[in-house]
């Protein structure tokens, strides 16, 4: 806990930031002010309950699990007003005990708001957590990633604290007993490639949309050779065509193929109708579709170690023509310095699932040089602490 100065200091720049906030309303003031509150909160806890809140995070996330199968946030959300305790645990046959054991959490940590004495309604978290994309992001978090994370520190005993290199050989194998990687296992069941894209559809659902902030015109469409049967835009792993998509509405007189580039089992959900073009690849295999004027990968490169990186940049760069095809790279940039909470904690998801990293801005300068490429330039969006663009050519 910090002394009466400090605190006093801390709260002049909360309330600098929060007015300004109120004066501008744009995220960089909103950011600011979260983080001088963070600041502020940190000051007064004292370094016990600070350790023991930590120690019982996991419990925050097990009831929101629990929430989600009990219907709890869908539940509230429907309602038109305050519901009782005994109303919430019926809904799924639960025990109104345990069911107010959970409600005590999540009121807690601000998911729903205790009306009355067990009496609930619903507030921004509650209609948040109502939604698909939401629930499949707390799913994948709970069910797949924490055995993960409750294994990790024997494993990172047995291996001697090391990062590992071999992306066969990583945290998800040594739990699985499996030298598969979680593409190929879920590859396997239908059911469990569509809660992972819902996932991916819930964690980006709020981030800038690189089409609305990169200058496009400029940097792509305006230098694109139009010959018969050009590829105007690949998007490299791109799941099912979302970011594609997004370009066509935003560009629909742009000439010149768009195409997405994923597994097959991935591209067979997407419309044939849709006017995008589906690839099949293998990231490790040669890239098929040669002299595009821009490769483009969201949240690829994340996945891999710097080894499996650079052999999928290799690919990459063979098929790109020199002075021409521009590689197009959007990922989160960690600071050097006072890293932001969310891209720090995903540092180490990565590591986890993956053998995969979220990278500093020194560190992709050095993977993309040691493939053969020059950066041009790091695009950052409106936003800060969100994903950037980097921009990259043949060197």
């Amino acid at each position: 806990m910090n002394g009466p100065g400090d605190l006093d200091n801390l709260l002049s720049q909360l309330c600098r930031a929060a007015e300004n906030f109120k004066r501008d309303h744009n995220d960089l003031e909103r950011l600011a002010a979260l983080k001088a509150a963070r600041k502020l909160v940190q000051a007064l806890e004292t370094p016990q309950e600070g350790a023991l809140l930590t120690g019982v995070s996991p419990i925050q996330v097990l009831c929101v699990r629990i929430a989600i199968d009990i219907d709890i946030f869908t539940t509230l959300t429907k309602s038109n007003g305050p519901v009782s305790l005994k109303e919430l645990a019926a809904v799924k046959n639960a025990d109104p005990s345990f069911t107010e054991r959970v409600l005590r959490v999540l009121a807690g940590i601000g998911y729903v708001i205790e009306h009355e004495v067990r009496v609930y309604a619903a507030n921004a978290m509650t209609r948040y957590m109502s939604d698909p994309g939401a629930v499949a992001v707390l799913k994948f978090q709970f069910d797949v990633c924490m055995p993960l994370y409750s294994k990790a520190p024997e494993y990172f005993r047995e291996t001697g604290f090391q990062t590992p290199l071999e992306s066969n050989k990583g945290l998800f194998q040594y739990v699985e007993k499996t030298e598969e990687s979680i593409w190929s296992l879920m590859s396997k069941k239908h059911e469990d490639m569509d809660g992972f894209y819902t996932h991916m559809a819930g964690r980006r659902a709020n981030l800038p949309i690189w089409v609305d902030w990169f200058p496009v015109q400029e940097r792509i469409i305006d230098g694109f050779e139009d010959k018969d049967g050009s590829g105007l835009l690949v998007d490299v792993a791109g799941g099912r065509g979302h970011d594609l998509e997004r370009f066509r509405a935003k560009f629909p007189s742009a000439r010149g193929r768009l195409i997405v580039e994923d597994l097959p089992q991935v591209l067979e959900g997407i419309n044939s109708g849709s006017g995008i073009e589906c690839q099949p690849i293998d990231l490790f295999e040669p890239q098929p579709v040669q002299g595009a004027r821009a490769y483009y990968m969201k949240f690829v490169l994340h996945d891999w170690a710097d080894r499996q990186s650079q052999q999928i940049l290799q690919q990459l760069k063979v098929a790109m023509k020199k002075g021409y095809s521009k590689l197009l790279i959007e990922e989160v940039i960690l600071a050097d310095k006072d890293a932001e909470p969310i891209p720090s904690l995903g540092d180490w998801m990565m590591l986890a699932i993956h053998c995969g990293m979220e990278r500093t801005q020194s560190h992709w300068e050095g993977l993309l040089t040691s493939t053969g490429f020059r950066v041009v330039r790091f695009w950052n969006p409106p936003s800060p602490g969100q994903q950037s663009i980097i921009e990259a050519e043949v060197a």
